[in-house]
Formats: structure tokens, C-alpha cells, sequence
């Protein structure tokens, strides 16, 4: 089935986001599970190259068989050469990547963060960028990824995992991006997903979230595994513009 290429926009009102990054535009891919390029593919491709981001961020699963992490870095590293931000491109693993593919990647000019944050300093405050490392479950090292984070920082987490925004929460994320869930991938005409991938409810498989303070951000996707197919789950990029609360319009 044909699904065009999306990409869903979404303003996000933030307390303590410092007055510098007032308007950060971000976009957000995951799961691109990518082997070999495809019709697909290009098509993504050509759409990609009309974002203009300050920042890429990939939340894990860039590949589809770990085994195959060689033919899988040319196409992966042509998609996201589509696009052009300006502050970089920051990715995490997860669970379907080798942990080859994460060093041979970065030296194509992209930053792997594995359990470590990057701080990006604007007049008015800093921004805590996190990667946690969650290849595996086991891998969620969140204290060592916040080791050089100030409490004052305003902290936007890279995840592959949803169900781990419980324990992003009492580290203090202000923002939570994943992924791994595909949306559901197989979902019921009103877009419910039949598997979730994680142990958080129905309604929290795809979009964004209110958690307590936290914002998080649930990314469908824009590739499949298992069944290499999506029903009534469209494939989606997300971009977002970060917005000091007293600013957003309304």
C-alpha cells in the first residue's frame, strides 16, 4: 500500500526553555529501518530536502538487521543527508542497530550519544541535549547520560523506548523524543494499535504527550519490521518548534 511521506508539526509550550532557544525548530525521524534504498526511500528523500531544521534528531532503529550494518550505512547515511540542520544531527541506537553501525555513522559528521549529553549555550540559559543509550534495555545508564547537566538546564532526552519516560521524568526531562513503537504499525480503522511494543497505554503509542510536566514525544516512524507492512498506522517525520510558554500564540 502506498503511503505518502508526512510530516506532522507541532509547537511545544515550555516553562523553563531559556529565551535563546525561543523558536528551536527541530525534526525528529526514528525507526527508518532502513536495508537497501527503495522507491520509498526516494521519496522520502526529496521530501526531507524541504526541511530546513537547527537540529536532527534520530531516535534509534536506523537499521533494520543488525547483521547487516554495512549495506545498511550508505542508504541511511543518503536519507539523512537530505537534510541540512543547522546545529547538527544527533542520534541514539536502538534495538535493531549494531552497535557498529553507531561509530560508522558518526564519522560521517553525525554525533552518537551513548549515555552522554551534549550542551548547546544560548544569552539566557543552556540546553541539555541527552542521548540514552537503550541498544538494549540494559544499556539505560540515565545518571551517567546527565552526568555534566546542571539541575538549571533545560533537558530534552533522546529515547528509543517510551516506557522509559517514567525514569526521564525524575531526572528532570523537560522533553522526552522516541520511538520503537511504529504507532502500533497494524492499527484498527481509528488508528488504535492492535501490539504496542511497550508496557504504556493505547493512546500513548503515537503523538504527544503531557506527563506530568514532561512533554513526550512518541514518533511512528517511517519504516516497519516484523510484518513489512503498515494498516491504518501512516509513516511519519515530526517537526517541532520549542516555544517559551508566556510566547506561544494562542
Amino acid at each position: 500500500m502506498f503511503q505518502p511521506p508526512h510530516i506532522d508539526h507541532y509547537e511545544l509550550a515550555c516553562e523553563r526553555l531559556p529565551a535563546g532557544f525561543d523558536g528551536l525548530n527541530l525534526l525528529h525521524l526514528s525507526d527508518l529501518h532502513i536495508t537497501n534504498w527503495s522507491g520509498r526511500l526516494d521519496r522520502w528523500e526529496k521530501h526531507l530536502r524541504t526541511q530546513t531544521p537547527d537540529i536532527l534528531v534520530v531516535t534509534g532503529d536506523l537499521g533494520h538487521r543488525s547483521w547487516l550494518w554495512k549495506r545498511s550505512l550508505g542508504p541511511i547515511k543518503r536519507l539523512l543527508d537530505a537534510v541540512q540542520p543547522r546545529l547538527g544531527t544527533f542520534f541514539i541506537l536502538g534495538n535493531h542497530d549494531s552497535i557498529k553501525l553507531g561509530p560508522a555513522l558518526e564519522a560521517t559528521g553525525r554525533t552518537l550519544l551513548e549515555n552522554e549529553a551534549v550542551i548547546l549555550e544560548r544569552p539566557g540559559g543552556r540546553l541539555a541535549l541527552v542521548g540514552v543509550n537503550q541498544h538494549r534495555r540494559i544499556d539505560t545508564d540515565i545518571p551517567s547520560a546527565m552526568r555534566n547537566v546542571r539541575p538549571t538546564d533545560f533537558k530534552l532526552l533522546l529515547l528509543h523506548y517510551p516506557d522509559m519516560i517514567y525514569q526521564a521524568m525524575a531526572a528532570g526531562a523537560d522533553i522526552c523524543l522516541a520511538g520503537h513503537t511504529h504507532g502500533g504499525q497494524i492499527c484498527w480503522p481509528d488508528g488504535s494499535p492492535i501490539i504496542r511494543h511497550d508496557v504504556l497505554s493505547q493512546d500513548m503509542c503515537t503523538g504527544v504527550h503531557r506527563v506530568n510536566g514532561t512533554w513526550m514525544v512518541v514518533n511512528r516512524g517511517i519504516g516497519s519490521a516484523g510484518v513489512r507492512f503498515r494498516l491504518f498506522c501512516p509513516p511519519h517525520a515530526i517537526a517541532l518548534t520549542l516555544r517559551r510558554k508566556q510566547t506561544l500564540k494562542t
